[in-house]
């Protein structure tokens, strides 16, 4: 992984080849990345293995005409090779419509999450941790499979108009499914931090063999719309497709669920409960991210819902030009949160009556963006309650849900802890009614 002074070098010495070649304007990106990962199954370890990674990519306009060039190869010949390409591009390339000069000097917040002990990954102390859950997966006879990731990435960029920008992140992961020797029983649980240290892998493991065993032999019963209470990462499995609906220029061109009458957008409007909050933050303690955005304008805190309320849409560069507004700091990453005491995810069971807990959601799809309508699939672990107890695993079922109608007022009884499950921190939920349309053989 390159360090600061590195990584701008490589980055100058292209924008020196690019300007020296024709270019007007001009922009370089790195990054930089070592990986390391565990791959296990069949309760044994498969395959491990370290990568490093190194990608360049150059973007330059002559006369608005823009072109680009992306390279692996950080040798002085193919350095000045990719800048000369970039520009010959942009000589035979359209007029592009929506050029925005690149940015100026500008002053960033410091990253907070990295982590060296997360780059410098202890391979004795992975191996030992890794067997613990593959012990326990032996101990109550179940099959174990999953993936011990550490990452460390580094991302920097410089600008022909004296933008520069250098940062660290680190992640560090581990996924862990346990299925019952009858294959009839499953369950997948994963977790993450940036710091490889807070990652408490045998209680992730614990959890994951616990419920495979509790699930087997699942009953079946009829699809249609039940109460539910939702795991912290079946609202992750969902919140994926929500996240990319907060573009302002969708919104303003009548293309999203936050699109209104007459160009208008919904800015404003109870679109959402009460009791839910969405911001980004990239100081978050828990979920610290880079502090720029994409395009290189500084991140920082972002509401986007309030109490419910839609309170900002994402504008990018261009479309803040075309509507003479401010591009947005963010959206960098995603914090949902109760705007009331959280409710502990314990007594969202035990205050359910009849209906469903759901662990995971799996092969989602997205059928009808204006309403962020998604099907897909429940799986590994799926469980009946009543009377605020889980009474047996169910067989799993398809669904067909609009996610603007599942977080609606009249929907959310319950928003419990956030959780992390990058890039989102996300709590549990307990829903008045969620739509299956059929039975799954799936486990």
């Amino acid at each position: 992984m390159l360090t600061r002074g590195e990584a701008l070098e490589l980055c100058e010495t292209v924008l020196t080849h690019a300007k020296s070649a024709g270019a007007e304007d001009a922009s370089v990106s790195l990054a930089s990345s070592l990986e390391s990962h565990a791959r296990f199954a069949d309760n044994r370890i498969t395959t491990s293995g370290i990568a490093e990674d190194l990608e360049l990519t150059a973007t330059v306009w002559v006369g608005r005409r823009r072109g680009a060039t992306t390279g692996n190869d950080a040798g002085p010949e193919a350095l000045k090779q990719m800048a000369g390409e970039a520009v010959q591009i942009a000589r035979v390339s359209p007029v592009h419509r929506e050029y925005v000069p690149t940015l100026g000097p500008l002053e960033y917040a410091a990253a907070d999450g990295f982590a060296q002990a997360t780059a410098d990954v202890d391979l004795a102390a992975r191996a030992s941790a890794v067997e613990a859950v593959l012990a326990s997966c032996r101990t109550a006879r179940v099959t174990g499979a999953g993936f011990h990731l550490a990452r460390a990435s580094a991302t920097a960029a410089a600008t022909a108009n004296g933008n520069r920008r250098y940062f660290r992140s680190s992640e560090g992961s581990i996924s862990v499914t346990a299925r019952s020797e009858d294959g009839s029983g499953s369950r997948y649980f994963a977790g993450d931090h940036f710091d490889l240290a807070r990652l408490d892998v045998r209680q992730i493991a614990g959890r994951a063999v616990e419920q495979a065993v509790r699930s087997q032999q699942p009953k079946a019963i009829e699809p249609g719309v039940y109460p539910v209470v939702l795991e912290a990462q079946a609202v992750s499995d969902l919140m994926r497709f929500v996240a990319s609906s907060f573009d302002a220029r969708t919104a303003d061109e009548g293309r999203s669920p936050f699109s209104a009458k007459d160009g208008k957008t919904r800015v404003g409007e109870a679109l959402f409960s009460e009791r839910v909050n969405l911001y980004s933050d990239p100081a978050h303690r828990d979920l610290p991210a880079v502090p720029s955005t994409d395009e290189g304008i500084p991140a920082s805190r972002l509401p986007l819902v309030r109490n419910g309320v839609l309170e900002n849409l994402q504008y990018s560069r261009f479309w803040a030009q075309e509507r003479k507004l401010a591009p947005t700091p963010g959206p960098v990453n995603y914090i949902m949160e109760s705007s009331q005491p959280a409710v502990p995810f314990e007594d969202m069971i035990k205050g359910m009556k009849r209906g469903l807990l759901i662990s995971r959601f799996w092969y989602v799809r997205l059928v009808d963006p204006r309403t962020v309508a998604l099907t897909g699939l429940t799986r590994d672990g799926l469980w009946w309650v009543e009377n605020g107890e889980i009474r047996y695993p169910v067989r799993n079922l398809r669904f067909n849900q609009s996610v603007l109608a599942m977080l609606a007022p009249w929907n959310v009884e319950a928003v419990g802890r956030s959780q992390r499950l990058s890039p989102f921190m996300v709590p549990p939920l307990k829903l008045a009614g969620f739509t299956f349309t059929s039975m799954s053989d799936a486990i």
